[in-house]
């Protein structure tokens, strides 16, 4: 086998893993949005499962970074909010109802201004510091704040009462926790040092 017909196989592998975790950031945007559908209580706090897969969302997104660049992160951002719209309005037309433009739209935005935040301040994390842990959680709570105030102001119309904020800050503190059982299984790095030096010199 020659260089160039080794070096092809590498990348074609490598797109094809790229791929593998692209869809599974897409599987849980879908499972967080369908979660959302079911409530629980904590106290006066009305919350959904939804909290439960949102964090994940940003863990399988830092992991597609250190693997693949920023770039395939964004393609897999972009791919995952499409491919996640596509699916709510055909659960919509399947369950024979209208579809709900304003939670929907609020899900979506929230989605993709979030993940763009913790992209852009992961990846510069991971290129310029070594296993800074309380930074990386910093940026999973920020893109979380985002997201949550997001699509809740949709979703309750840019209603803001008592119940809002409660659900809104219960809401983060059970996502951080979460987070930080997360960032534990986040590895220090992936790139060799080398590499991670010519990436920062483009």
């Amino acid at each position: 086998m020659t260089k160039g017909s080794a070096r092809k196989e590498v990348i074609k592998t490598e797109e094809v893993s790229s791929w593998v975790y692209i869809l599974l950031l897409t599987a849980i945007a879908i499972l967080g949005w369908v979660l959302g559908k079911f409530e629980f209580n904590i106290g006066k706090a009305s919350l959904t499962f939804a909290i439960f897969a949102y964090p994940f969302r940003y863990f399988v997104a830092n992991i597609i970074t250190k693997k693949y660049g920023y770039k395939e992160t964004m393609n897999g951002i972009s791919y995952s909010a499409c491919l996640m719209l596509l699916f709510m309005i055909v659960a919509s037309l399947l369950g024979q109802r209208d579809i709900d433009y304003i939670p929907v739209t609020g899900e979506i935005f929230g989605y993709l201004a979030s993940q763009m935040i913790n992209l852009t301040i992961y990846y510069y994390l991971y290129m310029n510091t070594v296993g800074n842990k309380l930074s990386i959680l910093a940026t999973y709570i920020f893109a979380m704040l985002v997201d949550n105030l997001i699509s809740m102001l949709f979703i309750s119309r840019m209603t803001m009462v008592d119940a809002f904020w409660r659900t809104y800050f219960v809401t983060i503190l059970i996502e951080t926790i979460i987070s930080i059982i997360l960032i534990n299984f986040d590895e220090k790095k992936v790139l060799p040092e080398q590499t991670r030096r010519k990436r920062r010199k483009k």
